[in-house]
């Protein structure tokens, strides 16, 4: 079914009238789930699902865009039962938010982008009421273990990403250095990797890779569309992590929580197609153990549809 929805997908963006000039606005649709690797494994990262407007602004010196994200994000352990207690490796956890970012692109192809979050982890974030709704349509085996789901709390953070430079040898080949950072009480970590590029595709200020084709004026794309493939492998240290250890300073409660691991290792690869007023974006992830009770890894799709106008 899904790759039939996507093939249906694929061929409704060639068939779209061409696009002359670039749109200011971009509205994205961001769905990720294990499920959709038809492995018959639902653990850890759950589920997402996130919504993005995201415009281009007036800036003297550099191109400037900015956005507003709503989303939420569910995690769970390996096993659904809940005997014995010690079978919950991976804390409960709905975490709900609200994303302000900022973006500047460098003359140098380099980028920086800022972002601002307020949320809600617990019961009040509603990710376990929705897990159970989607469970119950689709007949899946509900999860019995949330009454020890991460307690109620209020969160705050921002967040950094700073590329500071882009190295292109050829045409088709590209590679991006990334450095990120994220500070509050619900996340405390850094990471540092990179982004590997193969195919057609724009420089970072226009390029769907980075949600950025996007323009106040004229965009001034060089390519009629983009096609190619990405990879991102990155490390990150983490100091805090409210999903695994409840938001800090918050009481426990009944919460089964866990430490984090200090390192966890991620790689995304995935492919990126962009034209006229669409994009498409579709990744494999996968992660190394977020937390030293954990079982196991973990792997997901990420899917995203973005339209501009």
């Amino acid at each position: 079914m899904l790759r039939i929805l996507l093939l249906a997908l694929f061929s409704s963006l060639l068939s779209l009238p061409r696009q002359v000039s670039a749109q200011r606005n971009e509205l994205s649709f961001i769905t990720e789930n294990d499920a959709f690797l038809l492995q018959y494994h639902d653990a850890y990262y759950s589920n997402g699902f996130m919504v993005q407007f995201n415009r281009a602004v007036a800036s003297k010196k550099y191109k400037k865009l900015r956005s507003l994200e709503i989303g939420q994000q569910i995690y769970t352990p390996v096993n659904r039962e809940i005997i014995p207690i010690k079978g919950i490796d991976r804390p409960y956890c709905g975490y709900l938010y609200l994303k302000f970012q900022e973006t500047q692109f460098f003359k140098n192809n380099g980028f920086l982008r800022w972002s601002a979050s307020l949320g809600m982890v617990g019961k009040q974030s509603g990710g376990e009421s929705l897990q159970n709704s989607y469970h119950s349509i689709f007949k899946y085996k509900k999860f019995l273990g949330w009454d020890y789901q991460v307690e109620d709390a209020i969160t705050a953070n921002l967040g950094m990403i700073y590329a500071p430079i882009s190295w292109q040898p050829t045409k088709k080949i590209k590679a991006i250095p990334i450095i990120k950072a994220n500070w509050g009480n619900a996340f405390v970590n850094a990471g540092a990797g990179a982004m590997f590029t193969l195919g057609i595709f724009e420089q970072n200020q226009k390029s769907t890779l980075w949600n950025a084709r996007v323009s106040k004026g004229d965009a001034g794309f060089e390519q009629e569309k983009e096609w190619f493939l990405f990879a991102q492998p990155e490390w990150t240290w983490q100091d805090y992590n409210a999903t695994l250890q409840g938001v800090k300073n918050a009481a426990p409660g009944n919460a089964i929580l866990s430490d984090p691991l200090p390192w966890v290792f991620q790689q995304s690869i995935g492919l990126c197609y962009a034209k006229k007023a669409t994009s498409i974006k579709a990744a494999w992830v996968y992660q190394s153990r977020e937390t030293k009770t954990q079982v196991g890894t973990q792997q997901y799709l990420s899917l995203q549809f973005n339209w501009r106008f």
